[in-house]
């Protein structure tokens, strides 16, 4: 792996041969998720993956590109004479896509969750410090936004600092949105999902934005607080009136191994007086490889309160049937990456109905999201799946707002 400064040098090198008019790109990929990786394939694994990468990257780019490896899945590409701008995010395109491919790791196919970003110059900057910041923007970008490939614009920039956040809590310029969950056999309306909303007077901050600024700055669970006590503040008096109803309120893994969080959520549960079995809490699937016997515990106190635990975005990560064996759980959330193409992919349909089969036969409910048209969910109801949520019925909205309309609904009994 080159140091910072040859790579600045070759990337100064490749500007400076095309000349002052001239366009160039810089391309940064990064593997995502490859603490789970590590520990299903072990460190090995995870050398002959990089190798791998290594060598499709290079296959992928020009003769005249060069590429850098700078961590141990991670690399950048420089790309000297480009036609225009969108070349570079078309290269991006490119990359992301023959990544998307699976590799054979040590005997086993094996996926790599790669994001990749591009900046350019001279439109980005000049300067190799600032135009790998900004190639490494677009990079989190993508990775945020589960596109895969972003190219860099100014927009992506969001300066949050644990006083700008810590006064937003303060302040209640969060808010709590609520998205309907549905049951597939008649539609009725069974619960919904709390998701937090942060307008900071000018733009919309979204949450996969301002929720690692929580992690990292000691705010989460200040967050995770605000999020319980305003969730059931606006839902007591629906699931009062509605028994069967529930509303899910999501925990960051941070959240969860801050010690005291079964406390506090019993606590708001008093405050409010929401009877356990009304409220679910959803933990990723990626919790479960930072300390899986403290998370056992905690969600099994939750579960003995009477709360519903779901796993959520299952399938995403590196999924294994011991998670399911050792940890309670009320629900499984198929992930909506699933949802979206099981009309059309063969694959994604046969992997859903072995999701709802695995989580029935442990019985649970299984919750299908991201559901965004009328075949999709004849799909979904034909594989048996009971719940659904997602744009084609409802989209979240203010929590008042969808509330409000509760008596319109047909609602579980």
């Amino acid at each position: 792996m080159l140091n910072r400064v040859d790579l600045y040098e070759r990337m100064e090198r490749a500007r400076a041969g095309g000349g002052e008019a001239s366009v160039g790109g810089v391309l940064v990929l990064r593997m995502q998720r490859l603490r789970e990786f590590e520990a299903i394939f072990g460190y090995a694994g995870t050398e002959r993956l990089s190798q791998a990468i290594d060598d499709r990257l290079r296959r992928a780019l020009r003769s005249v590109d060069q590429m850098v490896r700078i961590g141990d899945c991670d690399f950048v590409a420089i790309l000297p004479q480009l036609h225009d701008r969108q070349h570079a995010l078309l290269a991006a395109n490119k990359v992301a896509r023959v990544m998307s491919e699976p590799f054979e790791i040590m005997g086993r196919p094996a996926r790599a969750m790669v994001a990749v970003g591009a900046a350019t110059w001279p439109h980005d900057g000049t300067d190799p410090d600032t135009l790998c910041l900004r190639a490494d923007e677009a990079c989190l970008h993508a990775a945020r936004q589960r596109g895969r490939h972003a190219l860099y614009s100014g927009s992506q920039r969001c300066e949050i600092s644990h006083d700008t956040l810590h006064e937003a809590i303060l302040r209640n310029q969060l808010q709590v949105y609520l998205q309907p969950i549905h049951a597939l056999h008649d539609d009725a309306l069974v619960g919904f999902e709390s998701l937090a909303r942060w307008h900071d007077g000018m733009d919309w901050i979204p949450p996969d934005l301002f929720i690692p600024v929580a992690e990292q700055t000691g705010l989460i669970d200040e967050l995770t607080q605000w999020s319980i006590n305003t969730t059931l503040r606006h839902c007591a008096p629906v699931l009062a009136a509605n028994p069967g109803l529930t509303c899910s309120i999501n925990l960051s893994p941070r959240a969860i191994f801050e010690h005291g969080i079964v406390d506090q959520i019993e606590s708001s549960l008093k405050i409010w007086n929401v009877k356990p079995s009304a409220l679910t809490v959803e933990i990723t699937e990626t919790a479960f490889i930072e300390d899986a016997d403290f998370l056992s515990d905690v969600l099994g106190e939750l579960h003995a309160l009477g709360v519903g635990i779901a796993i959520d975005d299952y399938g995403t990560g590196f999924s294994s049937l011991g998670y399911l064996r050792q940890f309670p759980m009320t629900e499984l959330k198929i992930d909506r990456s699933f949802v979206l193409d099981i009309t059309q992919n063969t694959r994604s349909e046969q992997l859903v109905a072995a999701m709802i089969d695995l989580a029935h036969r442990l019985d649970a409910t299984v919750v299908a999201e991201g559901v965004e048209d009328a075949d999709s969910l004849a799909v979904l109801r034909r594989l048996g799946c009971d719940w659904y949520q997602g744009y084609y019925k409802a989209r979240p909205a203010p929590a008042d707002d969808v509330l409000a309309g509760i008596g319109e609904q047909a609602v579980a009994g």
